[in-house]
């Protein structure tokens, strides 16, 4: 009974020193730097379980001693095995992987996993080769991994170690990690100097100024008020003094109430706040106002303010003629009194006062009323509009002519009379020609002083005409009768 006990005691001892050797030998394989072919006692232990290796010993070890490897030793693993070992696996210990804890096929067949513990806990896949390589653990490929994810590694994070990010990595927890810069910067947020972050309530967002490749530098986007032309380059304080970056007026009177103030005139004329009326973006000099309602062309260029805004006041003017050339238009000969137009452009140019004449147009000036003064015609002494039909203004020569007014004659002058002369008056009696026995005057015919009515029966007497129409149907004695058949006063 006791020896049976001392056997058992003896083999649980045995079998513990091999557990002990295992256990020893695979934590030296897991940090050894031992070549394939050197053999470190410090690192595998005194013991190497052996059962599943080779059973030539001459592959391995010299004839003299267990403890030391043959120092040619050679092993071509991509020849005799298929299997060709590539980075850090070339020059790996033959006993990381050929060992007794198990047939090297199945740790082949597991992947990387079969011999590497995955610290991720198969929150990043199963596939090490995404992040890692086989020349060493840093996580080249991770990337490109990262990319595919909510938040790129960009600028400064591309060199940051996965646990400053996720806290919980060292127990392979990566998700849920907030992606706000706050959540990470708060404390860069708080030291800076140049600017107060939570003074200002901008402790968030940090992305409106800052790039991910560093602090400094920061730029915000100023979109909603351009830095163009004299504004760019500014430093924020220059409109944001104090450091105080809650909105602010962004017309310009708001920052240039001193440059304004100092201006000639601009007080005193109450020019206007809006700078950009007059001025660029770019520099004070060389205003210009945009006076496209009313173009300072001709006489008008090269004019000061002052002269048209006599008030001392830029603001609105009445753009009329009279408006600025009352004095002008009073000092004129026959102006006031003829009652002229006070619209200049009508007689004036905008270049000069001289020289002055009026588009009668409507009323072609030509021939005997070429040369008239204008209130031969306006003898009311205005220029305002008139009658321009003749007996307008000729009702006295109408009146004195001889057999007008008792003959009726027509009103209108140019059925007989020339624009160029009252002399020689010619009446076109086509309609009726006055040839042979009818070229005789007005009034034979004309005979109740009126030439828009005629009579034949003056010169034709009732018993001609009977015997010279017996035999025509529907004769009759009146001298429209008359003129329907015989239009052109002939007999036939």
């Amino acid at each position: 009974m006791r020896s049976s006990r001392k056997r058992l005691k003896r083999a649980l001892l045995a079998t513990l020193l091999v557990l002990l050797c295992i256990i020893a030998a695979a934590c030296a394989m897991l940090k050894s730097d031992a070549k394939p072919q050197e053999w470190d006692e410090d690192e595998y232990g005194p013991l190497v379980p052996h059962k599943t290796f080779p059973a030539d010993c001459g592959i391995c070890h010299v004839p003299e001693r267990w403890d030391i490897l043959k120092p040619d030793f050679s092993f071509d693993h991509a020849k005799e095995t298929g299997v060709k070992l590539e980075g850090a696996h070339e020059g790996a210990a033959c006993l990381r992987c050929h060992n007794d804890f198990g047939p090297v096929e199945e740790y082949v067949a597991r992947g990387c996993q079969g011999c590497h513990t995955d610290i991720h806990r198969s929150q990043l896949g199963s596939d090490c080769l995404e992040c890692h390589n086989v020349n060493d653990w840093r996580p080249a490929g991770a990337l490109a991994e990262h990319a595919k994810t909510r938040f790129p590694l960009v600028g400064a994070h591309i060199a940051v170690a996965c646990e400053k990010c996720h806290e919980l990595a060292p127990t392979g927890t990566y998700r849920g990690t907030p992606t706000q810069c706050q959540i990470c910067h708060a404390d860069d947020a708080l030291r800076s100097a140049a600017f107060d972050h939570a003074a200002n309530g901008w402790t968030t967002r940090c992305e409106r100024c800052h790039f991910p490749t560093g602090w400094s530098g920061a730029n915000f986007t100023h979109a909603f008020f351009p830095l163009t032309g004299g504004h760019a380059g500014l430093a924020c304080t220059e409109c944001h003094p104090g450091n105080d970056f809650r909105p602010i007026p962004s017309d310009c009177f708001s920052c240039h109430s001193d440059e304004f103030t100092g201006a000639p005139n601009h007080v005193a004329g109450n020019y206007s706040h809006d700078c950009l009326k007059c001025h660029s973006r770019s520099t004070w000099e060389g205003a210009r106002f945009d006076h496209s309602f009313f173009p300072l062309s001709g006489g008008h260029s090269g004019l000061t303010c002052v002269q048209c805004h006599t008030s001392g006041t830029t603001g609105p003017i009445p753009n009329t003629c009279i408006s600025c050339h009352s004095d002008d238009y009073t000092s004129a000969p026959n102006h006031v009194a003829s009652n002229y137009s006070q619209v200049c452009t009508q007689c004036h140019s905008t270049s000069r006062w001289e020289g002055a004449t009026i588009d009668h147009s409507f009323f072609p000036l030509t021939q005997g009323h070429s040369g008239l003064t204008c209130i031969q015609c306006h003898t009311s002494g205005t220029t305002g509009p008139i009658p321009d039909t003749c007996i307008s203004c000729h009702q006295d020569d109408y009146n004195g002519a001889p057999n007008h007014v008792a003959g009726g004659y027509a009103q209108d002058c140019t059925q007989c009379h020339s624009r160029t002369s009252w002399e020689g008056a010619t009446f076109n009696h086509t309609q009726f020609p006055l040839t042979g026995k009818h070229a005789v005057a007005c009034n034979q015919c004309h005979t109740g002083g009126n030439t828009s009515t005629f009579t034949c029966l003056t010169c034709h007497s009732q018993g001609e005409t009977n015997n010279e129409h017996d035999e025509v149907n529907n004769y009759s004695y009146n001298s429209a009768a008359c003129y329907q058949c015989h239009p052109n006063g002939k007999g036939d």
